[in-house]
């Protein structure tokens, strides 16, 4: 298996800086989102633009991924997957990530 992507401690705040750097038409885009889920089960995370997951960046390319203490408290423990997408006007789903690994460990510490 690959190398994680991302590593969440259960009950911490979660943050990273994406920028899709590349992409022409980017600032058309109307939502970003990041689904995470654990094998063989339903989602158990939807970070988006709505829902405060992704918070504006320094451009329209960029945006920070927030995942808050009270978020990830309920989280999982252990090893999942995540897929990333960006929405554009018509229903338009651009999948840049698919089966990006995750994983979830317990808090360490106070």
């Amino acid at each position: 298996m690959g190398a994680w992507n991302m590593v969440i401690s259960q009950g911490a705040t979660y943050q990273a800086t994406i920028t899709m750097a590349g992409v022409a038409d980017i600032a058309l885009a109307t939502e970003w989102r990041l689904v995470m889920s654990m094998p063989n089960a339903a989602a158990f995370a939807t970070a988006t633009i709505a829902n405060g997951g992704f918070q504006p960046g320094t451009s329209s390319a960029q945006k920070i991924l927030v995942l808050t203490a009270a978020d990830t408290a309920n989280y999982p423990l252990g090893n999942g997957r995540y897929d990333f997408e960006i929405l554009w006007t018509g229903g338009v789903v651009r999948r840049y990530i698919s089966n990006g690994y995750l994983q979830v460990n317990p808090k360490v510490g106070t």
